[in-house]
């Protein structure tokens, strides 16, 4: 039979666990369930009351289609702003499109030589003033040698005036070397295009505004005069169909759509809230959409909240800025920033006999080693932080003060080291 050692019947692991819980079990309890405080030091920050919702851009947008069967060549980029009659894209058959492309380059260094012919005229003005200026004295001596009948000096005088002539014409005319390139240019493009005469259509459009290739399908449908009539689930049935985008040469068909304008400058994003959330989305109220597909934000103002159907409500925003950045999308994922503020920030749960109707709150501050509450004006908050200033005529709270942040078991006057 093993040997079991016991004091009064009590055995030595029992006693030296209980040894064990006696010394260490009280330190386990402070540091689980005691009263250790935490210290911070008021500092200025910003929060925000944002609401994240899926939303529909809604814009005014007309659909270009291809008169023509071909490849499609892109003239104009994905949101470029363009005038009337502009020429947006241009339907090539019957021949390589790589004879268009060649006729796009000569057109583009034709225009880089017509400029650079322009900055040569500036950079030698001065040259052609003074040419201008012999030339109307060597005219001037020529009519007194007109009078005196001297023929053999007028003869010499009109070929000085030639001479110059010639000189300007050499920096700035028909026989310059910027003139002849230009004109070979001119004569090339003329061969090119008689190459592709009968077998190109240009795409124009009909009005001003930003161009999209990205077609969704949508375009007629989600127009702003939708947005009164639309259900919320009109609009949760909506799905983005593959679009057309990024692209320079496409094969299309008559008829088939290549292009898309937005005409206005007013477009709207729409979107799904549960009826809870919509007591804060009011008609006419500014706020701001952070788009965070792309990591852009523009300032809007609501314009529509629908009645409640069904425990939800349609909202539209109103924006005019952004459209070069969202022209091409369709259903979005938003922050809508209802408002904003700055201030010395604290965390929320510090805060304690909070008054919503009152806007009003306690902080508890450390002076010197003695916990004190004030009362602080809460200027704004959300569900994780506020900000926080001096009730009128007070100045209890300020910049780089100690409080504390679990003030829960804090007592008026305790002693905090």
């Amino acid at each position: 039979m093993g040997n079991v050692f016991k004091i009064k019947g009590i055995k030595t692991g029992t006693l030296i666990t209980g040894i064990f819980l006696l010394i260490y079990l009280p330190s386990l309890l402070y540091i689980t369930f005691g009263n250790t405080v935490e210290k911070d030091i008021l500092k200025n920050g910003k929060i925000e009351v944002v609401q994240n919702v899926d939303g529909i851009l809604i814009r005014n947008e007309k659909v270009i289609d291809s008169p023509d069967d071909g490849n499609c060549v892109m003239d104009a980029v994905e949101g470029e702003k363009v005038p009337a009659f502009y020429r947006i894209a241009t339907i090539v058959k019957n021949v390589p499109v790589s004879t268009y492309e060649e006729l796009k380059k000569k057109e583009m260094q034709i225009s880089s030589a017509q400029k650079a012919q322009k900055e040569n005229l500036g950079v030698f003005s001065g040259d052609i003033i003074k040419l201008d200026s012999e030339i109307i004295e060597k005219v001037k001596k020529l009519g007194q040698q007109s009078i005196r009948g001297s023929l053999v000096e007028s003869y010499d005088t009109m070929s000085d005036i030639d001479s110059i002539v010639y000189r300007k014409s050499d920096i700035f005319g028909d026989n310059s070397k910027s003139a002849k390139y230009i004109n070979r240019l001119i004569s090339e493009k003329a061969e090119i295009e008689r190459r592709l005469s009968n077998n190109v259509k240009e795409v124009r459009v009909d009005s001003a505004g930003l161009i999209s290739f990205a077609i969704d399908g949508y375009e007629s449908l989600l127009t702003p005069n939708f947005i009164k009539s639309a259900t919320p689930q009109d609009l949760e049935n909506i799905t983005v169909k593959n679009t057309n985008r990024d692209f320079n040469v496409v094969d299309v068909k008559k008829g088939e759509p290549i292009a898309k304008i937005v005409k206005d400058l007013d477009n709207y994003m729409v979107a799904v809230v549960d009826q809870k959330a919509a007591k804060d989305l009011t008609k006419d109220k500014l706020v701001t959409l952070r788009i965070n597909d792309i990591g852009y934000s523009m300032d809007a103002v609501i314009n529509y909240n629908s009645d409640v159907i069904n425990g939800k409500k349609v909202i539209s925003f109103k924006y005019d800025t952004g459209l070069d950045e969202t022209i091409g999308m369709r259903r979005i994922n938003v922050d809508v920033v209802l408002s904003s503020y700055s201030g010395l920030k604290v965390p929320r749960s510090c805060l304690q006999d909070i008054n919503i109707n009152n806007q009003t709150a306690k902080i508890c501050l450390l002076k010197g080693n003695t916990a004190t509450f004030k009362e602080v004006k809460i200027v704004g908050m959300n569900d994780d932080a506020a900000i926080i200033d001096n009730p009128d005529g007070e100045s209890s709270v300020a910049l780089y003060n100690t409080y504390i942040l679990n003030p829960k078991n804090v007592q008026e006057g305790q002693i905090i080291d």
